[in-house]
């Protein structure tokens, strides 16, 4: 049966590892529906064995039974250091620092050794491993330490009772998010498995499992359609160098969109998978309205319609994002450490190694850095123009358009190094763009940061009407975080706007550390203040 659905996926001139991913991602479904019929009041550990064996059949029977052993030697190893000392606060950290050993040296022999293309293996579900095994280790070490020296966040997430060994591998092997995420809290985990709130009251799943289906099955479609024809490696020709400017741009456009779809494929099948268990329910709005967001790892539309690249980062790989939060960033500052500049380099290290070692990364993430530095300046001493009783709030409109078009258009020209991997790749493919934005991000700190312009601006600004506030994006920011906070949502998966030790302005730094960090912009807020 897998070896007639591999041959025919394959026939249609996909790679044989992207097949397999697909297989696995697709045998979540029929999977997910036998799940269902699992009694609500038969014990968890029926849920747990049923989702390891699934997990690891399918996994060893598609991909090397060696990759799945070095991913349970991990589960396990964990599992054994916690529950012996997880008082001790060089557990997590002991954790936390084996787990990206183990992933870096996967990354470094198939990235730079054997300098492989394989799209998946089993690095990434390592990847979602060490989201889950991290997490695991330091909500486990909270759930040893008094309520009033935890966060609210921290509290909610605390481990009180360590698991046994059967149930923690049923949170770390759950088939719906196993091979490509989404990862999650094991204690969402257990409410689930046990039938706990909110999921004792979840409606029926069909709408938004068909939803997240859809949108799997369209960017399929366009992958299938486009993924050849409109790749970033054609820009690596001559003949794409020799075309007009504007169709050039054009085609990086379409490029970004087409290669973001593999993306969108993955992560909305799984989290479909997930939403049909019932598993993705994060209770009811105000109005009694389901919200089926706790597993969602992707928001396409507000990614694909975000006015700046803030949003639009705040809606990409958003559990890879909570985590970096949550785990790595908190951790930091809740230790005393002073320098919030230093919290966010070592975020932004940590987000580079666990994508790998490829060089294009790095460009992407350093290029992504001063993207969303240039963007805070734009905001600062642009956006108050055409806001407010400004004499040009009219044409506010146009300027959401035009942030549009140039957050979209930065995107795609920034992550094209993504896919083409190499520095001489990506520089090619950004020359051929005339290193476009890359020297607009120059100007503009040019302009406000050597030039002057911000003074200049703010003066043109006040005599149209427009209001400046030396602190205005810390109050935006802040009322930002209040109202994620006040959502009248049933134990929403969000990080509160306060935490401990941790003032609202400084957890506001840590808005631009998801998957790929701004650590220039983050270090000049920080020392601003």
């Amino acid at each position: 049966m897998l070896e007639y659905a591999l041959a025919r996926i394959v026939s249609f001139g996909i790679p044989l590892d992207l097949a397999k991913a697909a297989v696995m991602l697709a045998a979540a479904f029929p999977t997910a529906l036998i799940y269902r019929l699992i009694p609500r009041k038969a014990p968890p550990n029926v849920r747990h064995v049923f989702s390891i064996a699934v997990s690891g059949s399918l996994f060893c029977a598609l991909f090397d039974k060696s990759g799945f052993a070095q991913l349970v030697g991990a589960a396990v190893g964990t599992w054994l250091i916690v529950k012996k000392k997880r008082e001790k606060r060089w557990v997590p950290i002991t954790v936390f620092a084996a787990a990206m050993a183990g992933l870096s040296l996967n990354h470094i022999l198939g990235q730079l050794v054997l300098k492989s293309n394989v799209s998946f293996d089993h690095t990434a579900p390592m990847m979602v491993l060490v989201i889950k095994l991290t997490s695991f280790a330091w909500a486990a070490h909270d759930g040893t330490r008094p309520d009033e020296d935890l966060s609210e966040d921290q509290r909610k997430l605390a481990i009180r009772k360590m698991p046994g060994l059967v149930e923690y591998l049923g949170y770390i092997f759950f088939f719906g998010g196993f091979l490509v995420g989404p990862a999650f809290e094991f204690v969402d985990y257990k409410r689930f498995t046990e039938n706990q709130p909110p999921f004792n009251e979840r409606p029926s799943s069909l709408i938004p499992t068909v939803r997240n289906m859809t949108a799997a099955v369209i960017s399929l479609g366009l992958f299938f359609k486009f993924g050849d024809s409109w790749s970033y490696m054609k820009a690596l020709t001559p003949e794409f160098a020799k075309q007009p400017m504007w169709q050039r741009l054009l085609f990086m456009q379409i490029a970004g969109g087409i290669a973001r779809s593999k993306y969108y494929i993955a992560w909305k099948l799984s989290e479909a998978a997930c939403v049909l268990t019932g598993f993705g329910f994060n209770g009811y709005s105000s109005s009694g309205v389901p919200h089926w967001d706790r597993v969602q790892n992707i928001a396409i539309r507000k990614f694909e319609l975000a006015n700046n690249p803030k949003l639009a980062i705040d809606n990409w790989n958003k559990n890879t994002g909570l985590w970096l939060r949550r785990y790595v960033y908190l951790r930091i500052v809740d230790s005393g450490i002073k320098s919030t500049a230093m919290a966010a380099v070592a975020t932004y290290v940590t987000s580079a190694f666990w994508h790998g070692f490829r060089p294009g990364f790095y460009l992407t993430f350093v290029t992504g850095s001063f993207l969303n530095l240039g963007a805070r300046t734009i905001r600062r001493n642009i956006r108050p123009l055409f806001h407010g009783q400004s004499k040009l709030a009219p044409l506010r409109p146009v300027y959401d358009v035009l942030g549009w078009i140039t957050t979209i258009g930065a995107v795609n020209y920034m992550v094209a190094p993504f896919v083409v991997h190499s520095v001489h790749n990506s520089l090619t493919v950004w020359k051929a763009n005339a290193y476009m934005l890359h020297v607009a991000l120059a100007a503009v700190q040019i302009g406000y940061g050597v030039l002057g312009l911000g003074p200049l601006t703010r003066k043109f600004g006040e005599s149209i009407g427009a209001t400046y506030s030396h602190h205005h994006h810390h109050h935006h920011r802040h009322h930002h975080c209040t109202h994620t906070k006040s959502k009248p949502q049933v134990e929403p998966n969000e990080v509160p706007a306060v935490q401990r030790q941790v003032s609202d302005e400084t957890l506001t730094l840590v808005g631009d550390i998801v998957d790929g960090a701004a650590v220039p912009a983050l270090a000049v807020e920080a020392a601003e203040k």
